[in-house]
């Protein structure tokens, strides 16, 4: 029986106007597409009362036939984020041949009418086949948990899906070592570096027992504990585990591989660490050459490496060169990412970052600016992607301007307070900016509210020796030695550094800071 799904959404009036133009031809998409059986949800995620002239609201009507042999489409709908929402997920590159496009006079938006269709399926197969070699071909069900952290940006809900595949799946089952590693990836995405690291090893050990020492998934899971052992500090055992993995992927793949770039991009990013920065760029530089040999000419994973090249210049001080390569990263990520996607705030604040460096003030706010109207246009007045750019923009000007970086911060926290769901994460970050805003101008009581809030709910999403719980209590320490308040201060300061030894080395810039409050707090 064919199902009719719907999706509503605010699309660039150019958009609209190719749609138009190509009557009764096929096109594809660039990502999943999520659609819902309901109408009215999808209506109400399209924002009509949303006013751009650079934009149109459009209910798309998707009509599908679950025996088409190329276009796969699940419902997910017990694990949507949002209740009821009956949603159904397209798989990566489904067909769709265009209809007709309309206005509706009476819900005041255009209606445009697809069907999901195999012709012209034959481009699609060859991109999803080299892709599937270039990434080992991992079982479906693991596939798409993938899919939903990588391409979605939905850790939280690839989160929930691999633990109830681990509690679900036989302990002997062949996809067991997948899921742990999977875990892994989530944990690290999260920043919890003690559980991630424990998931790759348990994936580690099982790996070792059921597989070749050649096989791609060993040189996997050496990549993923190299890359704990990074961001705890340790670079020489990162270095360690990745020139291991190297060694594999050579010998799987002499030629270009992905997985093989992706390795030495890992070793090119430990390097910068080390401030070994032409050795980083090296191999950093190799790895592009790589990606751009196996990817489609845009492709996230190819943006995160002209990321890791912006930061090694960066770093090295050629901040005009490491604009240019984060401006490339957040443009390809542009094309080949979701709209909602996390990564293009967060690399949309690393272009800021260079203009306040370059003192580019007025340059960084016009380009916040023009994000921000888009962003509004495209996903509401109330989403996640727009308090980011609030909070970007608060921090650009609050050294120079409180009572304006203030209104931007506060207009973020009301963003947030009004999400469905409330993004955690998010929101405790909002009120440390805000708290340390607070403190910069001497106000703290209001500067302590936050932040104890902030810890608050930290606590509530995060594990208890999780860094971010860590740099929260060092913050409040820091609030209570200048209120001169020093015992609670030492209390706070304690805390915290436990918590960082927990997860770096000794040898760690945040472990030897705390040494160093506790220290000069005992002079006093």
């Amino acid at each position: 029986e064919t199902l009719t799904l719907y999706r509503g959404t605010q699309i660039p009036n150019e958009e609209l106007e190719k749609i138009k133009e190509n009557i009764g031809k096929t096109i594809s998409t660039n990502g999943f597409l999520s659609t819902s059986r309901n109408i009215d949800v999808s209506l109400g995620f399209i924002h009509i009362n949303a006013q751009s002239n650079d934009f149109t609201s459009v209910l798309f009507e998707i009509k599908a036939n679950p025996l088409l042999k190329t276009v796969i489409f699940a419902d997910v709908g017990d694990r949507s984020r949002i209740e009821g929402e009956e949603e159904i997920l397209f798989n990566l590159n489904s067909l769709f041949k265009i209809v007709s496009a309309n206005f509706d006079s009476e819900l005041r938006i255009w209606k445009v009418q697809l069907n999901a269709t195999d012709e012209g399926a034959e481009k699609v197969e060859e991109y999803l086949l080299l892709s599937k070699q270039q990434m080992e071909e991992y079982t479906p069900l693991i596939y798409f948990g993938r899919l939903l952290m990588n391409e979605l940006g939905q850790v939280d809900r690839a989160g929930k899906y691999f633990n109830m595949l681990l509690k679900s799946l036989p302990h002997d089952h062949p996809d067991i070592a997948a899921v742990y590693n999977n875990i892994g990836l989530v944990h690290m995405r999260r920043d919890e570096l003690n559980l991630a690291l424990k998931n790759y090893e348990i994936a580690y050990a099982m790996r070792r027992k059921q597989l070749p020492s050649n096989h791609p998934h060993i040189a996997g899971s050496l990549n993923n504990i190299g890359l704990i052992y990074k961001t705890k500090g340790d670079l020489n055992t990162a270095l360690d585990y990745l020139q291991q993995a190297l060694i594999v992927d050579e010998n799987l793949h002499p030629g270009n591989n992905l997985g093989k770039a992706m390795t030495i991009d890992n070793i090119g990013r430990v390097y910068t660490d080390k401030k070994d920065f032409d050795t980083a760029l090296t191999y950093l530089c190799r790895a592009l050459e790589m990606f751009k040999h196996v990817l489609p000419d845009q492709h996230s994973q190819t943006a995160i490496c002209l990321g890791s090249i912006g930061d090694a210049h960066e770093k090295k001080g050629n901040l005009y060169v490491a604009l240019s390569y984060y401006q490339q990263q957040l443009n390809m990520e542009e094309q080949c990412l979701p709209f909602d996607h996390s990564h293009l705030s967060i690399h949309l604040s690393l272009i800021i970052g260079i203009y306040k460096k370059m003192n580019e003030i007025d340059n960084a706010l016009d380009l916040c600016q023009q994000k921000l109207h888009i962003q509004k246009t495209r996903l509401g007045e109330h989403h996640p992607r727009i308090a980011r750019t609030l909070m970007i923009m608060a921090d650009l000007i609050q050294n120079d301007n409180y009572n304006e970086a203030l209104k931007y911060y506060e207009q973020a926290l009301s963003v947030l307070e009004n999400c469905t769901p409330l993004d955690y994460q998010l929101t405790s970050d909002c009120l440390t900016s805000m708290a340390c805003l607070y403190s910069s101008y001497d106000m703290m009581e209001d500067a302590l509210r936050c932040q104890l809030k902030a810890l608050e709910l930290y606590r509530q999403t995060l594990s208890s020796d999780h860094t971010e719980i860590a740099n929260s209590l060092r913050n409040i320490g820091l609030l209570y030695e200048k209120m001169n308040n020093l015992s609670e201060g030492l209390r706070y300061y304690n805390e915290s550094l436990s918590i960082y030894q927990a997860n770096y080395e000794s040898e760690h810039e945040m472990v030897k800071r705390g040494e160093a409050d506790i220290a000069e707090l005992k002079e006093k």
